[in-house]
């Protein structure tokens, strides 16, 4: 008797120490151990069996199983189809959840079930904007409903059929717990839905996330990020994100292209946009709608100002000579737009006509230019030996430079672009349009100085390609929109993320600029904003000067940021973010992942040693270093199995689960059946919150048979009473491993899970209670 006094002392103080949460659960658990040893309630072996438990070293072997799965990319695309939910109403994507949870469950242990959900449902939870609390434990409770499915999904199971075979009695088969199971899943998705939701508390992630997200908090990334969509009939449709010119003309980074409902992260500059795809970008919202956008520069639709304006030029064709002060300079560092007031409408050289880079082409003898602008200024030009055999042409510039291409663009009143020069404008710099003429007030201004102020109610006429015409008409016509809350966490996935990098102390680097360095073309990442002076700055990137201690917010792929962290240069803040998954491992991950599952449901080794041995092949094939290994064992639960093993040994040994379960029963025994379901199904399920099933089912097997025995009722009917109460282990963080992996990541207490696991143990037990009996009638 005072065994067993002192027995329930401990268990006393351990539950008033779970539910305080004063201090931690796996150091409970260890004073819970030594309380039983100091106090003889086990020896000292007993004690420390729990470390060399195969339940214990089974969930240990299969954290280090689901980190290769994890680290190949299998648990992502495992669970990569429940990312189209994540903007779904919260009550959608718990039912898709739970369910499949549930499915998984039926077809995988339980505890890795949990294990390969949990980060997909931290990375639903990032995407949708929600608190991972209202999405963990709701996995945690679809795995257990659904872990009993068949005869071999969960260790109960598996000891009530070996204890009807060992009693002489016709075992269950393994779907004979599929139909009660199915209901019970049904229910309980209904009630987290309809009502148990409102249980879930709202808390931050952990720490670690916090930190995560402190980039983006201090970057303020989710505020400059917007949405542009291209419409159907847009000349942008069919060109290269290099070629619209979203970057250079904008200012713009393209993070996403969301087509047809799918997103597709980080595409690349020669990537095509289709008509209506929607861009997900990075920029200065106020630079964007303060330059840009039809309500600032409108295309005139007839060209009545074109013919008004080109009626003042002439055209001409000239040599570059060898005497020539224009040889081997480039038109950016000749005068002839700055003094002489001429246009080059292009240039040929030799047999090659250079329609690219004009501005920064150096001349040669011989070089053939196409000129506009007044007849003086180009007659100026033979008179200063710049260009030989002249040939001047009135108007008609087509007829010259059949290339020639001009549009018409009208400032509005009220556009911001009144009052600024031209320069600022930035169409010569962004686009390789220049603004050759001016009507203003039904005059026309020939060669307008970079200088001149736009007014309002003027009709520039640009000259340039065809094609950038067509981008700038594009870009007017893109239509802006906000984007939806969330939307930095749909932009990261397992290949893709956004992360700071330093320049390293030991760099030579310092003073150089991201164009001296081509970043962008050497490590495929696009730099959002650096960091400098105490501020984030988002324009003018590419000629800023690095410093020691500037921080670069950089967006790509994960397996370029690790060649980023390869490089002496620099340094990744985040060395995680520089982890791109072995996805050429992916194929050798899921072989030793199924050999695993089929060696323990065929019985062919303990699942323990199946367990093990996955663990070891996982490391050995290079699916994960021996390093990540032993980070990814949750040593917490560890330490909270191991120590609690003990606690089973102790309740055998004073006879206090028999002792409670048998009077119980003695006194519901003459009530009918289902009141004797009620009482087992009571005993066995408070006995779940405390003692690990596989313990409770050899104490509770003999019970439910001696009952059955004495009271004539079906042994099936009880012993699925057991089977379904030992699987019933909601309320306690202590009852499962898959309540305990969610417990850190979701911030959960005690308490948490009693107030939700309770009504669904209630449901649950109703279920079998009313079920039980017409599925085996007693």
């Amino acid at each position: 008797m005072l065994s067993l006094i002192i027995l329930i002392a401990i268990i006393v103080a351990a539950l008033v120490l779970f539910i305080g949460g004063w201090i931690a659960v796996d150091l409970v658990g260890l004073l819970v151990l030594s309380a039983l040893a100091l106090t003889g309630l086990v020896t000292t072996n007993e004690a420390l069996a729990g470390f060399s438990s195969s339940a214990v070293i089974t969930v240990l072997a299969l954290f280090i199983i689901s980190a290769g799965l994890s680290r190949t990319g299998i648990a992502y695309r495992l669970g990569q189809p429940l990312q189209r939910f994540a903007q779904s109403p919260e009550w959608l994507l718990v039912t898709v959840l739970m369910a499949t949870a549930s499915i998984l469950s039926a077809l995988i242990n339980t505890t890795t079930v949990a294990i390969i959900l949990l980060p997909t449902v931290m990375d639903l939870a990032r995407r949708s904007g929600r608190s991972p609390s209202r999405l963990l434990l709701p996995m945690a409770l679809g795995c257990l409903l659904g872990g009993p499915f068949t005869g071999i999904s969960t260790p109960p199971n598996m000891m009530i059929i070996d204890a009807l075979k060992s009693a002489g009695f016709a075992p269950f088969g393994i779907f004979d717990f599929t139909p009660i199971t199915g209901v019970i899943v049904l229910c309980g998705i209904a009630f987290v839905v309809l009502g148990g939701s409102r249980l879930l508390p709202s808390r931050d992630a952990l720490a670690k996330n916090r930190k995560a997200n402190a980039v983006e908090s201090s970057y303020q990334l989710d505020t400059h990020i917007f949405s542009l969509s291209i419409r159907p009939d847009s000349p942008l449709a069919g060109r290269t994100l290099g070629e619209t010119r979203l970057g250079s003309a904008l200012n713009l980074t393209v993070l996403a292209l969301r087509r047809e409902g799918e997103m597709r992260l980080a595409p690349g500059p020669s990537d095509a946009v289709r008509g209506g795809d929607t861009l997900i970008v990075h920029g200065s919202v106020e630079h964007y709608r303060r330059l840009y956008g039809s309500q600032h520069l409108r295309t005139e639709n007839g060209n009545g100002a074109t013919v008004h304006v080109l009626k003042k030029f002439c055209t001409a064709r000239g040599v570059v000579t060898e005497k020539s002060p224009l040889l081997g300079v480039s038109l950016a560092q000749s005068s002839l737009r700055r003094e002489q007031r001429v246009h080059v409408l292009s240039l040929h050289a030799g047999d090659r006509k250079e329609q690219g880079d004009l501005l920064h082409h150096p001349m040669e003898q011989g070089d053939v230019l196409f000129l506009m602008g007044e007849r003086e200024s180009l007659e100026k030009l033979e008179q200063l030996g710049m260009l030989g055999g002249l040939e001047i042409v009135e108007c008609a510039p087509e007829k010259v430079c059949p290339d020639a291409s001009f549009m018409s663009v009208r400032v509005p009143e009220g556009s911001v672009l009144v009052g600024r020069t031209l320069a600022e404008t930035r169409l010569g710099n962004a686009f390789a349009l220049t603004v050759v003429g001016i009507e203003r007030s039904g005059e026309a201004r020939m060669m307008p100085a970079p200088d001149e102020v736009v007014q309002a109610e003027d009709i520039l006429l640009l000259h340039g390609l065809d094609r950038d015409l067509a981008v700038l008409q594009g870009l007017q016509e893109l239509v802006f929109s906000e984007t939806p809350p969330g939307i930095v966490a749909e932009l990261e996935s397992q290949q893709v993320c956004a992360t700071e990098v330093l320049l390293s102390p030991r760099t030579n680097l310092s003073g150089k600029t991201l164009a001296d360095l081509r970043f962008r073309e050497h490590y495929g990442l696009n730099v959002l904003a650096i960091w400098s002076g105490g501020r984030a700055r988002r324009t003018g990137l590419q000629e800023q000067p690095l410093q020691f201690g500037d921080g670069m917010l950089v967006y790509g792929p994960r397996k370029n940021l690790a060649a980023v962290a390869r490089d002496r240069d620099f340094l990744v803040l985040d060395q995680s973010a520089a982890q791109a998954p072995l996805l050429e491992k992916a194929p050798v991950a899921a072989v030793i992942m199924l050999g695993v599952i089929l060696s323990a449901i065929l019985g062919l080794v303990p699942i323990s040693i199946a367990a093990l041995t996955g663990a070891a092949l996982m490391v050995l094939v290079g699916c994960l270093s021996m390093e990540e290994a032993y980070r990814s064992v949750e040593w917490k639960v560890i330490f909270l199995i191991a120590t609690l093993l003990p606690l089973g040994v102790a309740f055998e040994r004073t006879g206090a689960a028999q002792m409670g379960a048998e009077a119980l029963i003695v006194l519901v025994g003459d009530m009918g059946p289902r009141w004797v379901v009620a009482a087992l199904f009571l005993v066995t399920v408070l006995g779940t919150q405390v003692i690990p099933t596989a313990a409770l089912v050899v104490l509770m097997s003999p019970v439910a048979l001696s009952t059955s025995a004495n009271l004539n009722i079906s042994p099936h009917l009880l012993m699925m009473t057991v089977a379904m109460a030992a699987s019933a282990s909601f309320a306690s963080p202590l009852s499962h491993p898959a309540h305990l992996l969610v417990m850190g990541p979701g911030g959960y207490r005690f308490m948490d899970y009693v107030k939700i696991g309770v009504p669904i143990t209630i449901i649950t037990m109703l279920v079998c209670v009313f079920l039980l009996p017409l599925f085996w009638p007693a």
